[in-house]
């Protein structure tokens, strides 16, 4: 079975990649953080890709598409609320991931985009922004919003969010791979490259087996939305599960081989790394999702994975 995206998915996520790193790559993370107001000329960069027609849930191409355009854009930590408006429910909007109580901290969510919220078990919430962005480290532009339960329910939309944002998180930690190789590559020690050390070696074999790990899970993800759709929720919350733990090896061995560098302003790992928190810690952290998907495969199990091997899809693993 093919395990690849869709040649048009592939070549929109190029074209944004490109986009983004001729306008400054990380870059724009560093004068956002400065000036929250650079995020503007950023929203005028994807607009102009056209990304908003995708409407992900309507076409099989179109959510291949989501996710590919969700990974370039999590590739340069771009500091703009992509995955979360390519997963709105109304065209002028955007979708976040919230916890099950208010008040919510939702990244961006100072933009006015008409915010809708929806948490990990597919409840739905209207979000109202109470202040400015943090401006913290590790939550530079993380808002405090009342959110107000809605009574409605959304598996599809839930699935769709938790997908979108674990690619997003994706292309963040390929990147962080990408860059730590490199430097390992030109940095000596006693007169030889880091890389060519056993113990270097081991470990970004260890980071690399978890990247491609998480993007065939991140694939398959998107095949279960595609086949099952409310159904699928379980599926995507198991991704992001994934993705928290792959986060866990990457950045820690690439800190690791960056050593005391690694946390300074300097190099773009420190910023992937500290970019990575929201999306990590909220609405919920590691354990709490571990737990929660325990919890949710005890109630929903696995049934439809049988019933979906026969739907013919684009992607599957």
């Amino acid at each position: 079975m093919n395990s690849s995206l869709a040649a048009e998915a592939v070549e929109l996520g190029e074209v944004l990649r490109e986009s983004i790193a001729a306008a400054g790559g990380v870059d724009l993370l560093r004068r956002s953080v400065e000036d929250p107001d650079v995020r503007a000329e950023v929203a005028d960069l994807v607009d102009a890709i056209g990304l908003w027609d995708v409407r992900p849930l309507e076409d099989p191409l179109e959510l291949e598409v989501a996710a590919s355009a969700s990974r370039a854009a999590g590739f340069h930590a771009l500091p703009y609320p992509v995955t979360e408006r390519l997963a709105r429910t109304a065209s002028d909007g955007a979708l976040a991931l919230v916890a099950d109580s208010s008040p919510a901290l939702v990244s961006h969510g100072d933009l006015p985009l008409g915010w809708t919220g929806v948490d990990l078990e597919g409840r739905t919430y209207s979000l109202s922004a109470d202040g400015a962005p943090l401006g913290t480290k590790l939550a530079p532009f993380a808002v405090s919003m009342t959110a107000n339960a809605t009574g409605e329910r959304s598996a599809v939309s839930a699935a769709l969010a938790v997908t979108l944002q674990s690619w997003w998180l994706l292309g963040l930690l390929e990147h962080a791979v990408e860059d730590t190789v490199r430097y390992t590559r030109e940095r000596e020690q006693f007169g030889r490259s880091l890389i060519s050390f056993q113990g270097v070696g081991f470990q970004l074999a260890d980071m690399s087996v978890a990247l491609q790990s998480l993007e065939a899970l991140a694939k398959y993800a998107v095949w279960r939305l595609n086949v099952v759709r409310e159904d699928a929720l379980v599926d995507a919350v198991a991704l992001r599960s994934a993705a928290q733990h792959s986060a866990d090896v990457i950045l820690r061995g690439a800190h690791q081989l960056y050593g005391a560098m690694g946390f300074t302003d300097e190099v773009d790992v420190s910023w992937l790394s500290r970019a990575s928190q929201t999306v990590r810690r909220l609405p919920e952290g590691r354990h709490e999702g571990a737990r929660r998907l325990l919890a949710m495969i005890e109630r929903v199990g696995w049934e439809e994975f049988g019933r979906a091997g026969g739907t013919h899809a684009t992607l599957a693993v």
